[in-house]
């Protein structure tokens, strides 16, 4: 099984890998080509934005700096917003829904890290997990999204918030690690 595969499929793998590696370089050059791009461009930016995410919907907003690791692990929905200063680490799948406001400073981390001794010892010491945003959702800026959580429909994410559990549907969530401050249904 190449790391690759073994990235895709959630088990430890290496990301120093000579094939990771390049995909790695081949997102961070369109990154920084996104970066670049006058913000007024907009077709220039949707050319770059729809080489770098596996997926997208019509009216897909990326404010530079952005950054993510590989690109080719995210499905973006129509009608989302990026803030400026996202980091996407996308080792593992991320989706995100349709209406999706994203502010500044928020990173979305589907890697964890592997505590198995021999794991760490081969080198495999990365594990990545799937992360879903659902429709309608509000991500407040400098919060942080961790592997295998889900968001559900019509969340809000207040400001600074550390989501590293599941969110059900309508709720509004805040602090370190997020929770449930009230309900909007």
């Amino acid at each position: 099984m190449t790391e690759f595969e073994k990235m895709q499929q959630g088990k430890p793998y290496s990301p120093a890998d000579a094939e990771l590696t390049q995909f790695r370089y081949a997102s961070r050059r369109l990154c920084q080509q996104l970066n670049m791009i006058d913000p007024a461009d907009d077709k220039a930016q949707d050319m770059v934005v729809t080489k770098l995410f596996a997926q997208r919907g019509q009216g897909v907003a990326v404010e530079a700096p952005f950054t993510c690791t590989y690109g080719m692990n995210v499905r973006v929905g129509s009608n989302v917003a990026f803030g400026p200063n996202c980091t996407l680490i996308d080792s593992g799948h991320i989706e995100i829904g349709n209406n999706v406001l994203i502010g500044p400073g928020v990173g979305i981390y589907s890697i964890t890290q592997s505590l198995l001794p021999l794991d760490v010892q081969n080198g495999e010491h990365e594990i990545s997990l799937p992360i879903i945003i659902g429709n309608n959702v509000v991500i407040g800026g400098n919060s942080v999204i961790k592997a295998g959580v889900s968001i559900g429909e019509g969340v809000v994410v207040e400001s600074g918030s550390v989501v590293d559990g599941d969110i059900e549907p309508f709720a509004v969530v805040a602090g370190n690690p997020a929770v449930v401050i009230r309900r909007l249904r």
